[in-house]
């Protein structure tokens, strides 16, 4: 297993590409399970307020059997699986654009470490096919990016994480072949600069020529 990231700001979770672009829900997920799941104190431990064991919204026993988080003796819970019959629970904005595609849309998942009286830790991670993780896009979650999710509404949490933006420009083969209206523009500033200095080293050229 080789170590994983931790991300401490908006910037990182950006920067990873979870739970992103739509259809797919982990954004979504990682607001409401840092709102309405855990609780962060002073000193950075954090707690969860639900028994996982009751499966409530669809928790389930994480059992690790590919090494994708560290071995522990300690359990690991996993939510976010919108195929379970609890997960129907979770609010609408979690759940909104499941089905949408059959597996982008249900691809996210929360895995946290929990010990007799805190979590330990917190992972996202995300579907590499049907049934494994993709180690590359597993990440921990630290106590600090936690606290700043819980402090902002979820429209002003997803402004700060945005899908990304890509800009795709063509050109046909005689457009590539033509200058720009810029160069174009650039030319006849240059001549209209330079020209009368040409026209006087012309005109004193003729006249020596003249005059010998």
């Amino acid at each position: 297993m080789a170590g994983i990231q931790t991300l401490n700001t908006l910037w990182d979770l950006l920067d990873s590409g979870f739970g992103r672009p739509s259809p797919r829900h982990g954004l979504n997920l990682l607001y409401w399970f840092a709102n309405q799941c855990l609780e962060v104190d002073d000193w950075n431990q954090i707690t969860v307020l639900y028994k996982p064991r009751t499966r409530v919204y669809g928790f389930r026993l994480y059992h690790n059997n590919e090494e994708l988080l560290p071995v522990t003796n300690q359990l690991y819970f996993e939510v976010g699986n919108l195929n379970h019959e609890e997960a129907e629970d979770l609010p609408d904005y979690v759940r909104r654009d499941y089905n949408s595609d059959p597996y982008y849309s249900n691809a996210d998942r929360i895995i946290f470490c929990i010990t007799r009286f805190s979590v330990n830790s917190v992972y996202v991670t995300s579907h590499r096919d049907k049934w494994t993780f993709n180690p590359n896009q597993t990440f921990c979650i630290s106590p600090q990016l936690i606290r700043t999710i819980r402090s902002l509404t979820r429209e002003d949490f997803l402004k700060q994480t945005p899908p990304p933006q890509y800009i795709i420009t063509q050109s046909t083969p005689e457009r590539a072949n033509q200058p720009s209206q810029n160069s174009a523009e650039e030319c006849w500033e240059f001549l209209f600069r330079f020209l009368p200095f040409t026209i006087l080293l012309y005109c004193l050229f003729i006249f020596r020529s003249i005059c010998t």
